[in-house]
């Protein structure tokens, strides 16, 4: 298994005592990537400040008739949730 992690950033941009304009980066949390040898990829982001820890998946607009029934975000239906990442994403 190969693990990759990313700072989720917010810029800033400000001046500084010269006049020229900066930008700060302020880390607010990371994405973690789990990858698999089979090439399952699974992903959790985490932002401290609010304490979110969160699995991401990818997102299938609603009007697509191949989601139909299949846990997606159509109407009152559910989104199915891995336990960890270790649980295929679907």
């Amino acid at each position: 298994m190969n693990i990759k992690r990313f700072n989720i950033s917010k810029p800033k941009k400000y001046t500084n005592k010269s006049g020229e304009e900066k930008t700060q980066w302020n880390n607010i949390g990371t994405i973690t990537e789990f990858h698999k040898d089979d090439g399952v990829v699974s992903r959790i982001i985490e932002i401290p400040a609010i304490g979110l820890d969160a699995n991401i998946f990818p997102f299938t607009p609603k009007n697509n008739p191949e989601n139909q029934d299949q846990g997606h975000m159509d109407g009152d239906q559910s989104v199915p949730f891995p336990s960890g990442p270790d649980e295929e994403i679907l």
